[in-house]
């Protein structure tokens, strides 16, 4: 188990997702975006989800987000409900296919997917949100 093998599995896992294809998978928020459609990943929270007497096994959850950059055009945006929905499979397709991710976590759970609009730099992209929660049983070792 490894919390920066887990965090590498993610990014390879998001980097096979195809349709679309990303321009970039980034660790953490981005301040700018170059290219879309792109997806990031970051820590959200994390918490205890049992004690023993000699550890403490932990859920951390993760926003992965993707972006897509909008349009005036009415077809570009008909088509990019396509690929958003496309994303939405093809992630949660990726991820439950390595449900350990690599060995590196016991199981993931993958919250309900949520859409919406944010602005960056002047220019308006539409997100996707993916919330995903790794489970590291014994994660912290406990001394007495």
């Amino acid at each position: 188990m490894s919390r920066s093998g887990a965090l590498d599995r993610i990014d390879a896992l998001l980097g096979t997702v195809s349709s679309p294809s990303f321009t970039a998978v980034l660790r953490g928020e981005p301040l700018s975006i170059s290219g879309t459609p792109m997806v990031a990943f970051w820590m959200v929270r994390r918490s205890v989800s049992f004690l023993t007497l000699a550890d403490e096994s932990s859920e951390t959850e993760f926003m992965i987000r993707s972006y897509f950059r909008m349009q005036a055009s009415a077809d570009v945006r008909e088509t990019l409900e396509l690929d958003i929905w496309n994303t939405a499979v093809n992630i949660d397709s990726a991820l439950r296919g390595d449900s350990d991710l690599a060995g590196n976590v016991q199981d993931i759970e993958i919250g309900d997917m949520t859409t919406a609009y944010t602005d960056m730099g002047g220019v308006a992209y539409k997100t996707l949100d993916v919330p995903l929660t790794v489970q590291i049983y014994g994660d912290v070792t406990i001394t007495p």
